[in-house]
């Protein structure tokens, strides 16, 4: 076990504690073996060299809460356990993989996805999955033990980008908002995006985890396809946020109004960053809904017909909320469709600056994150598409977000930035307090990891003792550091 090391901000303010180590064995697990060009065995200073290397390159995910750690690099991936309990030591290897079908196929994407299992929720564990994406198009969702679970190409390019949106709960009941679902959007290169209907895919896993699947028939779920009207073949990001907010008392409480006439009534709306052109980014929307492809009515049928219990309850529920989906019974198109068209209804130009990548905040802030090529983090209101923010000095820098849930502290989201050539994590407030408030140095060499808040299917609406509730509720948004030698460090403010 790796010994416990600790950064401290001068103010108190903020730490990082170097808790977890990812072993070196496992480390020549992932990256292949140890012999160089000539066939000759590595020494050990040239072989830490080499997993430090790879380790750059790397792909990382977490799980809520960090205690799964799921790395990819080239076409294998590795789950792993950072501590048994209390999230500290070395991690374990719980699964390896590497289901490339083509010989030059190669992760670019990767998301380690907790699944709500109500029989383990209850005794507070739950299940994992590892979604990765590849150069070829394909999403391949694998279980915590390696194990294939479903490959679907949605689309012939690269997928950069994995992320689960969650709707934001009817505070007053704990319900889902009305009309929404929570989704997983897959970002490819040429910048179309995948919304999976996460409702579906929820059940299709389900039914794949309890080994109720019928092998004649791969696990199917509902889909939409969205293409932007952009003139450039590749994007840094995009992101979905969702159909506008239709509550007017939430509305009034962000005491701003949209900048744009155009998002006031959107069904979907998408921010963008194009790799080229003047455009630093822009907000495409639309009031249309794309066709949904694949029904997912036969696998809502089976999860029914097979799983009793807390899990038949949510099935049924499902058929109550989705009539339009049960009625629709189309095909699946081609892999190569194009796609839903939808315009770009604003866009901020300031030549030469190019946003590099974007990070949502949780869902109750509606607000993201984005780094640009000028050094600068931009903060962006995203019900009223205005840039509320903006932080300085921070190029080549990584974002992320963390909350504080304590009762005696007024800030309670905070937009965390490594800054990777000074080696320094800063903290940063919102709104009135909107200014950096910690610094912490910890050296080059680390990746910033957000983690999710929610797992798949924690917003359906589940029955206990007549009444009803969302299945669970949203955790505090936690962000690690991976670094380049193997270590884990965990950020608190």
């Amino acid at each position: 076990m790796s010994a416990r090391q600790q950064f401290v901000a001068k103010n108190g303010r903020a730490q990082v504690s170097v808790d977890g180590q990812i072993p070196v064995s496992l480390q020549q697990l992932l990256f292949g073996n140890d012999d160089s060009d000539d066939g000759k065995q590595l020494d050990a200073d040239r072989l830490a060299e080499r997993y430090q290397a790879c380790m750059k390159k790397a792909i990382c995910a977490m799980s809520i809460g960090g205690r799964y750690v799921a790395l990819a690099y080239e076409s294998r991936f590795m789950l792993l356990e950072w501590g048994q309990a209390d999230g500290r030591g070395d991690c374990q290897l719980v699964s390896l993989g590497n289901d490339a079908a083509m010989a030059d196929e190669t992760i670019t994407a990767l998301y380690c996805m907790d699944i709500y299992t109500p029989q383990l929720q209850r005794r507070g564990a739950g299940s994992v999955c590892v979604v990765a994406g590849y150069s070829s198009g394909y999403m391949r969702v694998f279980s915590a033990h390696g194990h294939l679970l479903t490959a679907h190409q949605f689309h012939p390019q690269p997928l950069i980008h994995i992320r689960l949106r969650m709707p934001l709960p009817d505070t007053s009941r704990q319900r889902m908002t009305a009309g929404e679902s929570e989704e997983m959007n897959l970002t490819f290169q040429d910048g179309t995006m995948v919304s999976v209907d996460g409702r579906s895919l929820y059940l299709a896993l389900r039914l794949c985890l309890s080994e109720a699947a019928d092998d004649s028939a791969g696990p199917m779920f509902q889909y939409k396809k969205w293409a932007f009207d952009l003139h450039t073949p590749r994007v840094s990001d995009a992101i979905s946020f969702g159909p506008t907010m239709r509550d007017p008392l939430a509305q009034l409480a962000k005491h701003e109004h949209t900048s744009s006439p155009h998002v006031a009534e959107a069904t979907a709306r998408f921010l963008v960053a194009p790799c080229h052109g003047d455009a630093a980014f822009g907000v495409f929307a639309t009031s249309e809904d794309a066709a949904a492809a694949v029904s997912a009515v036969a696998v809502a049928g089976k999860m029914a017909a097979r799983v009793t219990g807390a899990v038949l309850s949510m099935a049924k529920s499902y058929f109550r909320r989705s009539t339009a989906l049960s009625e629709s019974g189309q095909s699946t198109p081609s892999r190569t469709d194009a796609g839903t068209r939808v315009p770009c209804v604003m866009a901020v130009r300031d030549s030469p600056r190019k946003v590099l990548s974007i990070a949502l905040s949780p869902e109750s802030y509606a607000l993201a994150a984005l780094t640009d090529s000028l050094g600068r983090v931009m903060v962006v209101d995203l019900e009223s598409c205005e840039v509320v923010d903006m932080l300085k000095g921070l190029r080549g820098s990584q974002c992320a977000w963390m909350e504080n849930t304590e009762s005696d502290k007024e800030q309670c989201v905070f937009v965390v930035v490594y800054a990777a050539r000074r080696g320094v994590v800063e903290v940063y407030g919102l709104g009135a307090e909107g200014q950096l408030q910690a610094s912490v140095s910890v050296g080059q060499g680390w990746t910033l990891v957000q983690g999710p808040t929610q797992p798949l299917g924690g917003s359906l609406v589940v029955e206990t003792a007549g009444s009803e509730r969302r299945a669970t509720q949203p955790v505090p948004a936690t962000c690690v550091l991976l670094g380049d030698n193997g270590r884990i460090a965990r950020i608190s403010a």
